[in-house]
């Protein structure tokens, strides 16, 4: 259990940061000011990102077991 909040808490960071990256410099330009608001929005991003995460991977790793075998260990 705590290495899967682990591990979500790093690939929702990553991913989060990168969309609240790309977002911010379409929706308000890349300037002087980009880091600033990239970081406003990562600071919101981050934890809601964090917490869909952990509810949502049961359900992803069901679905993906419909879709697919699950690899044999």
């Amino acid at each position: 259990m705590r290495w899967q909040i682990v591990y979500s808490g790093i690939l929702s960071a990553g991913m989060s940061g990168l969309v609240a990256l790309i977002v911010s410099a379409i929706n308000t330009g890349v300037d002087g000011g980009l880091l600033r608001r990239w970081l406003a929005a990562w600071a919101i991003a981050f934890p809601v990102a964090w917490c869909a995460a952990i509810v949502w991977a049961p359900i992803a790793r069901q679905l993906a077991r419909l879709i697919v075998r699950p690899p044999q260990s």
